[in-house]
């Protein structure tokens, strides 16, 4: 195995400075965008009678901890250097990483009366791994500083890429009452997702003579991702950004349900639930692959900072990991297996305040098979031209107490224009920043 196959791998834990699910606070409270119906099938553009949205991008991405990618650099002089043993000091014994992608390609929706009509197309990631730091601690020190220690290092990832193709309905009941449902066809691009019941890999360095023995329980699930593992020619195909199925060989379905009260003149609340039930059947290219055994590599270790840093042969440590990797013995088999889409729950309230200002709170809870986390936020939006509003959020989540959310919408003539992000500090500098959360597209309404 090549360090090419593997540094990727072993970077991605770091550097996708990855997600909470999506939680997007300040677009659930402007149900005046068009491209807020995705949080709420109920909601529709006041006054309006077509929407056309264009591209839309949303972002929200986390790493445990304090780790982000400027702890991976060190400056030398005029040069840069790759320090992962800076960012491991700040991993916990156990770190988890969450990333969550919504690409809105396209969307239309149209009003007839009291009904509101609605389809669109997006193209959505969700990832979660969760590694420990001893993994981290073997690739860049080796495994010399750990003889006669036990470093257990099986890591879990659960990811999957769609492509969601949606079609919803809306009624308003007389002046106060909008209720809307969708529903989601869901075409799998790729997924893996770890058997967690099989997640052991050990790695133990005998005393006396710094023999590396590893012993492996390690199963996993994968369609398109991990084409295939050839222990004897060693072909590791880690296929990331590759697409192999077809839009109909992996499917699935999901329904969002939302609702919208004018409870008075100044008063409004609003819930919703969505991907309820979303669930996507790899059965295309769907394969299961199984590590069981025991493997003694006769080596004092991988030091990732002689390699990275050009002070030790890359072919001959092609050569090690090459031997090393014969100790997964990956016993390759077709399997069908099934991921769940986490489930996003939000009520939201706003109040009139005046002409200019309006005030508002919101609740999101997401819950998926590896995490629950609920964030609450309080705003204010003030228009000080008709056609532009700026707002602003104060959040709590289960990352922090203290978020900063900006958003600013532009709406001159039939044009919509957006960006915002529920932590505004950490959306402009990302590269210093443990988590980032944005949101931005346009879109016509006539």
């Amino acid at each position: 195995m090549k360090l090419h196959h593997i540094l990727p791998v072993f970077l991605f834990l770091f550097h996708l400075q990855t997600a909470h699910a999506q939680q997007e606070l300040l677009l659930h409270q402007q149900n005046g965008l068009w491209h807020a119906s995705a949080l709420n099938p109920a909601f529709f553009p006041s006054g309006k009678r077509v929407a056309l949205g264009g591209p839309s991008y949303g972002l929200d991405a986390a790493h445990s901890g304090d780790v982000t990618y400027n702890d991976l650099l060190r400056k030398q002089g005029d040069r840069t250097f790759l320090d992962v043993g800076n960012a491991i000091g700040k991993l916990e014994p156990n770190n988890d990483v969450f990333y969550d992608q919504r690409f809105e390609t396209v969307s239309l929706g149209l009003r007839l009366g009291a009904w509101y009509l609605q389809a669109g197309h997006a193209v959505r990631v969700n990832t979660a791994i969760n590694y420990p730091k001893a993994l981290a601690e073997l690739f860049w020190y080796g495994n010399g500083p750990y003889v006669g220690q036990t470093l257990e290092i099986g890591f879990a990832v659960n990811t999957a890429s769609w492509n969601e193709l949606h079609l919803g309905i809306g009624r308003r009941f007389g002046d106060k009452l909008t209720l809307g449902a969708r529903a989601k066809f869901l075409s799998g691009i790729g997924a893996m997702q770890t058997d967690d019941s099989r997640r052991q890999i050990r790695a133990l360095t005998d005393s006396d003579i710094y023999q590396l023995s590893l012993a492996t329980d390690y199963a996993f699930h994968s369609s398109s991702i991990v084409s295939g593992i050839d222990t004897a020619g060693l072909t590791y195909d880690l296929a990331l950004n590759e697409i192999k199925n077809k839009f109909a060989d992996n499917t699935g379905v999901a329904f969002d349900f939302g609702l919208q009260l004018q409870v008075s003149e100044r008063l409004s609340v609003s819930a919703s639930v969505l991907d309820l039930g979303g669930s996507i059947s790899w059965k295309k290219n769907a394969r299961y692959f199984h590590s069981q055994g025991t493997f003694e590599y006769n080596g004092i270790g991988i030091p990732g900072t002689d390699i990275l840093n050009g002070t030790t042969d890359s072919l001959d440590f092609g050569a090690a990991l090459d031997s090393l990797n014969d100790v997964l013995q990956f016993q390759q088999t077709d399997s069908e297996f099934t991921t769940t889409l986490p489930t996003r729950i939000y009520v939201g309230g706003s109040w009139k305040l005046t002409e200019r200002w309006v005030l508002g709170a919101v609740l999101h809870h997401f819950n998926s098979p590896r995490r629950t986390a609920t964030s609450v936020g309080v705003n204010a939006h003030w228009s000080p031209l008709k056609w532009l509003t700026v707002g602003g959020m104060y959040s709590v989540n289960d990352r922090s107490a203290a978020n900063i959310g900006l958003s600013i919408v532009a709406r001159p003539g039939p044009l919509q224009l957006f960006i915002l992000s529920d932590n505004v500090l950490n959306a402009v500098t990302p590269y210093g920043s443990a988590a980032v959360n944005f949101r931005f597209g346009g879109a016509l309404v006539f």
